[in-house]
């Protein structure tokens, strides 16, 4: 599905970023693992299974950074098809009313969550028209259409996710470049399954879904697949719910 793809997966160092990865680098694809934590070893695996992958730390809050994966991505594969925009803070969020999240930690989360995907995006859409158009795909949640209480700074940020999809298109499409969003349930990632308390709460998260098992990353790979592929070439704007039934939009 991916064969000879050039695709960015940032937040790869770990959990769904860095199944992303290696299941597109099986799938064919050239993959560049970024992540504000060392990648390298896991890009390591990929080469050392027979994938085609390299490793840039970065910042993705920083357009340098961003533009420096780039440009790594173009000297390794001679050009970028796909860019994933993985990279969130959630994982290590308390859960906390609105009255009582701290100003910084708002701007944090807004920092990586909002201004990391749209620096990617103006990271990404110069080396893409250069390789005659792309695809992006952003990772939102669910929780958006649902509205849950005690993370309003996360699901703030992933709303303006969707939002900002729903915009690039209109600017991207004279490109010929995609952009989509996945909104996936709560993964059980190896940071999910490092909140306190989480373990206890497994059976009631799955027990909601119209599929009541554990969401775990690689579910999302093939949808994710999909929209970076040739099959979705006219697919643009949309918003795909991965969470086995949980929210219906």
């Amino acid at each position: 599905m991916l064969d000879g793809k050039r695709i960015i997966i940032t937040g790869a160092a770990q959990g769904i970023g860095v199944v992303m990865a290696q299941s597109f680098a099986a799938m064919g694809a050239k993959v560049t693992l970024t992540d504000i934590a060392d990648p390298s070893a896991a890009a390591e695996k990929i080469t050392a299974a027979g994938g085609d992958a390299i490793a840039v730390q970065g910042d993705v809050t920083s357009l340098s950074e961003c533009e420096a994966v780039v440009a790594a991505t173009e000297e390794a594969f001679g050009g970028l098809d796909g860019l994933v925009c993985n990279a969130a803070l959630f994982a290590t969020l308390p859960a906390q009313p609105y009255d009582e999240i701290e100003e910084d930690m708002w701007d944090k989360v807004m920092a990586v969550n909002v201004k990391g995907p749209w620096l990617g995006t103006r990271a990404a859409v110069p080396a893409m028209e250069r390789s005659g158009g792309g695809s992006i795909v952003m990772i939102s949640t669910n929780r958006i259409f649902h509205g849950y209480p005690d993370l309003l700074h996360y699901d703030a940020s992933k709303g303006a996710v969707l939002t900002m999809v729903r915009s690039l298109i209109r600017e991207l499409g004279p490109k010929n470049i995609r952009v989509n969003t996945i909104a996936p349930g709560l993964t059980m990632s190896e940071g999910v399954l490092a909140r306190e308390g989480i373990q206890d709460r497994k059976g009631a998260i799955a027990a909601v879904r119209s599929l009541a098992r554990d969401q775990l990353p690689e579910d999302l790979v093939g949808p994710t697949a999909f929209f970076l592929s040739d099959h979705a070439g006219f697919v643009t704007g949309q918003s795909l719910g991965v969470d086995g039934g949980g929210v219906i939009h």
